[in-house]
C-alpha cells in the first residue's frame, strides 16, 4: 500500500509537470545557429505558451486565442509536414497581407526597406558554439518594423540573401518567419508561411547556456536569465 501511495504521488507530480509544459512554459535547446547572433548553440530558450492563446495539455491544440504573433517575435512553432513536422525557432518578420522582399540583402516590407546599421561591436560573436568563421559575415543592427532593434547576420558578399529576387505575399491567418543569420537559416524563404494556429509561443528568456570553447563544456555565465526582447 505504502509502495501504491508513493507511486501515485510520483505519477501525480510528472502529469502536473507535463501539463505545466503543454500549456503554460516550456523550454527548448537550440541546436543550430540559425538564429546567431541572437541565439547561440546550447542556449536553453524558456518559451511563453500562454503568449497568443491558450493549448490543451498534451495535444497542442490552441482553444482560445487572446494576440496574434507579431513582427519581431521569437517563436516556436511546428515546421511545415515537408520538414518532418520538426519543432523550429525562427523571427516573425511579417503578418497577413504584408508583402515581403529583399534587395541586395535588405529586408524590405511592403515596399519600406529596414533601416540598418553596422555593429562593429562583434564580441557577441564569441563563443556561438561551433567553430563557423564569421569574419566573412557583418554584424548589423536591423530595424524599422519590430518594437526593438535586433541583430542579424549576413555575409559580405556573395549570400543567398543578398542574391534573393522573389517576392511573397503573406496570407490571412499565416506569418512569414527566418532565422537571424540570414545566409545560414533554411526558413520561409524555402518551404513559405507558417499557420499562426501552428506557433507553441513566444521565446523570452534565455535560462542558461552551455558551450564548448576549448576541451570541456561550460556555462556562458553572461547568458544566464537573458531576456530576448521583442
Amino acid at each position: 500500500m505504502k509502495f501504491l501511495k508513493e507511486f501515485k504521488e510520483i505519477v501525480i507530480v510528472f502529469v502536473c509537470v507535463f501539463v505545466f509544459r503543454s500549456s503554460f512554459l516550456n523550454w527548448y535547446l537550440i541546436p543550430s545557429g540559425s538564429m546567431l547572433p541572437t541565439l547561440k548553440i546550447g542556449d536553453h530558450v524558456v518559451v511563453n505558451k500562454l503568449s497568443y492563446g491558450f493549448m490543451l495539455p498534451f495535444m497542442e491544440t490552441r482553444i482560445m486565442s487572446w494576440d496574434k504573433p507579431k513582427k519581431g517575435d521569437i517563436v516556436v512553432f511546428q515546421g511545415p509536414s515537408s520538414e518532418g513536422a520538426q519543432v523550429l525557432i525562427k523571427r516573425v518578420i511579417a503578418t497577413a497581407g504584408d508583402n515581403v522582399s529583399f534587395d541586395n540583402g535588405v529586408l524590405k516590407i511592403n515596399g519600406i526597406p529596414s533601416k540598418e546599421t553596422i555593429e562593429l561591436n562583434r564580441s557577441v560573436l564569441e563563443d556561438i558554439g561551433n567553430n563557423d568563421d564569421l569574419s566573412d559575415y557583418l554584424l548589423i543592427n536591423e530595424s524599422g518594423f519590430s518594437k526593438l532593434p535586433y541583430h542579424i547576420l549576413r555575409k559580405k558578399n556573395g549570400g543567398v540573401t543578398s542574391a534573393e529576387k522573389k517576392t511573397w505575399i503573406v496570407p490571412e491567418g499565416k506569418i512569414f518567419c527566418i532565422g537571424d543569420n540570414r545566409d545560414n537559416s533554411y526558413d520561409g524563404r524555402f518551404w513559405g508561411f507558417i499557420d499562426q494556429n501552428s506557433v507553441y509561443g513566444r521565446a523570452f528568456l534565455i535560462s542558461y547556456s552551455t558551450g564548448d570553447k576549448g576541451t570541456w563544456p561550460h556555462f556562458r555565465n553572461e547568458r544566464w536569465f537573458m531576456k530576448l526582447t521583442n
